[in-house]
């Protein structure tokens, strides 16, 4: 299953598949394939217009706390401004056409990771790996949809997942995919597309975080300078730019008895090739997932080229963890 994300995440480390893929009814993967595809027509924008975005959230934690964090985004003529406040952390960043103004640093709560994950919307594409089984009837927040039934096998892992659309919208209202429950509602029109105006959030059956977007377009001229940081930090835009390359990235042997588990985790591959500010998001083995931050602060990548000359780099890595 190939998902299409906000952000953009280095390759994980894939074994090739080794299991035999069951029989499909080839009418049923068309329809299946039309489904995802209309979904995708009528939710990702071939242009959006000048617009601001304001998202409110409350993650919960495995332990029974919550919180509640907020984003801003600006996108106009000549620039960008993203802003996030979560407890203590506050981020603030302003894009032009060759350069990217930023306050202090701080190290990024995976709550944020989280919700940029999620907004304005998670949609995807079926692939090879995909096993269409069946395409049900439903009805999903009050509205008719028709949810498809299907198996992603990647490797040694086979898992089963549900996506449902909206039969009269098109866009996707349930994405239950591996681990992952994601629920969409309230879809509102703007720029020619559908998004979700509220999104709940699932990993393993738990519920981790609920959220509220509205969309405003901006008729007037942005003071891009009243929106900037106070003594910002200034980077350049790169005129070439090289992705950081692993050089040793060796997986753990095992996750004991039981299924695989997977950790996403989000790093910082400075211009040494080394990973720092490893975070990641709990989701109920906190054992292995400290043990996959200790696994990828040891990893070594070529790094990040910026015109030919080493970055930093903040990207998502994958540790897989086999069953014994």
């Amino acid at each position: 299953m190939l998902p299409f994300f906000r952000l953009f995440a280095l390759p994980s480390v894939v074994l090739a598949c080794s299991l035999p893929l069951p029989a499909q009814d080839m009418p049923v993967r068309v329809e299946a394939a039309h489904l995802l595809e209309r979904a995708n027509f009528v939710s990702l924008p071939g242009s959006m217009p000048n617009h601001k975005e304001e998202v409110t959230f409350r993650a919960y934690g495995l332990d029974g706390t919550t919180k509640e964090g907020r984003f801003n985004a600006i996108l106009a003529d000549g620039g960008q401004r993203y802003e996030y406040v979560y407890g203590d952390f506050h981020s603030i960043e302003v894009f032009s056409s060759d350069r990217m103004l930023q306050n202090d640093y701080q190290p990024i709560p995976p709550e944020v990771f989280e919700l940029e994950r999620l907004i304005p919307l998670v949609v995807g594409q079926f692939d090879k790996s995909d096993t269409i089984h069946s395409i049900t009837l439903a009805t999903l927040f009050g509205r008719p949809a028709k949810c498809i039934q299907f198996e992603t096998v990647n490797g040694r892992t086979r898992q089963s997942n549900e996506i449902c659309v909206d039969v009269e919208l098109g866009t996707v209202v349930r994405w239950n995919v591996g681990r992952e429950l994601i629920e969409d509602s309230e879809f509102f029109q703007f720029g020619g597309i559908w998004l979700p105006a509220r999104i709940r959030h699932y990993i393993d059956g738990k519920f981790r975080m609920e959220l509220e977007q509205k969309f405003t377009a901006i008729d007037t001229p942005v003071d891009w300078a009243a929106l900037t940081p106070q003594n910002p930090h200034v980077h350049q835009d790169c005129g070439q730019y090289r992705r950081p390359i692993a050089q040793s990235a060796p997986q753990p042997p095992s996750a004991g008895p039981g299924p695989w588990y997977n950790v996403r985790l989000h790093v910082i591959i400075h211009p040494d090739g080394h990973v720092y500010d490893a975070t990641v998001l709990p989701a109920g083995r906190p054992d292995l997932e400290h043990e996959a931050v200790r696994i990828v602060s040891g990893w070594v990548f070529s790094p990040a080229l910026c015109d030919g000359k080493p970055t930093y780099t903040n990207t998502d890595l994958v540790v897989h963890f086999p069953p014994q």
